[in-house]
């Protein structure tokens, strides 16, 4: 007959209610919460096959509970509340496993689970429960078992909680990655598109002018550098563009060899005017210096630059007779002559009073240091 049915309060002698052999299938468990002095609670010989979850949470107050001799194949997974428990019996039940939360179960001294069909490591744990110290035993080695298993649990849980954390930013960086790409991708497309659309306006919207006014083409390359033949000046070839780049590159080192030379002729021949001795010595040092890099230049330099010389030389020798020319009329023509030596004779008496007005800031600057250092 069902536990509900059951007079209660005729079961209970002293803490104790006994329900054994009252072929109880589900357990009158709020019932059993309103007698609060039974701490000890007998419901063996009976076809109990589960608990159920309220179980535990409202039978707190237990101290002893025997569930020996039914069919019970689990035990709920919040089991471990009943803090209270001291002595628990299922012995001879069809329980495999035990749940975790029996680790909570510090207060508990005597367990028994012989012939039931636990696990082998289980099993090993639980050990033989013949007397009350192997169930005393028993009883410590499953709390300790289920502590660490707990640990080991939760260690894992929070391990796969990270993990999983992880994926999820990896996820997301690489979702953020990936949106960023697009964007490039599409500013990039737009960047190619605008490109496109200045070009095909540039393309037509060109214009030559000419004398009689204004005159709009179209076209193609072809069509665009035929447009030199009408107006040469106001448009160039693309084509031409670098041939123009390495022409003005070559005249622009043309233009400053030039300079240098002339500059540097124009010093010698001012050094040579004011004092011939230093020219002289200037020019050996030069021949000696280009003598030394002559040395050292590679043989494919030196080849180059015999044939460059065969090739100019013909140039260099129409200058040099122009300058000869020059030179012999700038020495026979009197007023050339005469212009010459005045020059010259200024030339020396301008250096002649810079150097004396240096020799007399040297001694000045020297004296105002000695005082200084005094």
């Amino acid at each position: 007959m069902p536990g509900c049915k059951l007079n209660l309060r005729e079961q209970l002698e002293d803490n104790e209610l006994d329900l054994s052999m009252s072929e109880i299938e589900e357990v009158p468990v709020r019932e059993i919460s309103q007698i609060k002095k039974a701490t000890s609670l007998d419901l063996s010989n009976n076809q109990v096959k589960t608990l159920g979850h309220n179980f535990a949470p409202l039978l707190t107050h237990l101290i002893k509970l025997d569930l020996s001799k039914n069919h019970l194949t689990e035990l709920p997974i919040n089991f471990g509340e009943l803090v209270n428990l001291r002595h628990l019996d299922l012995y001879s039940n069809q329980i495999k496993h035990l749940p975790l939360s029996l680790g909570q179960l510090k207060m508990l001294r005597w367990l028994d689970l012989k012939s039931n069909p636990l696990v082998p490591k289980l099993a090993e744990v639980v050990g033989p429960c013949l007397d009350a110290q192997q169930c005393q035993q028993s009883a410590r080695n499953v709390v300790t078992f289920m502590q660490t298993m707990q640990v080991q649990v939760d260690e894992e849980r929070q391990r796969i909680l990270l993990q999983k954390r992880k994926e999820q930013e990896l996820a997301e960086q690489a979702q953020k990655k990936e949106q960023q790409q697009k964007q490039q991708q599409q500013s990039q497309k737009n960047k190619n598109k605008k490109k496109k659309k200045k070009a095909a306006k540039s393309n037509s919207g060109i214009q030559v002018k000419t004398e009689n006014g204004t005159t709009n083409v179209t076209g193609d390359d072809e069509n665009v550098c035929n447009l030199e033949k009408v107006a040469p000046k106001q448009h160039t070839c693309t084509h031409s563009k670098p041939v123009r780049k390495v022409t003005l590159l070559i005249f622009r080192i043309f233009k400053s060899m030039l300079l240098g030379s002339f500059i540097t002729s124009l010093a010698l021949w001012l050094l040579y005017l004011i004092d011939e001795e230093r020219f002289r010595g200037a020019q050996a040092h030069a021949e000696s210096i280009w003598n030394v890099t002559m040395a050292a230049m590679p043989q494919q330099v030196i080849e180059t630059g015999q044939n460059l010389k065969k090739m100019t030389t013909p140039t260099i020798a129409f200058v040099w007779s122009k300058t000869e020319a020059a030179y012999i009329w700038i020495n026979t023509n009197p007023t050339v002559k005469e212009y010459y030596e005045v020059g010259g004779a200024l030339w020396k008496v301008l250096f002649s009073k810079v150097s004396d007005l240096y020799r007399d800031i040297e001694p000045t600057n020297s004296t105002l240091s000695g005082n200084s250092k005094e």
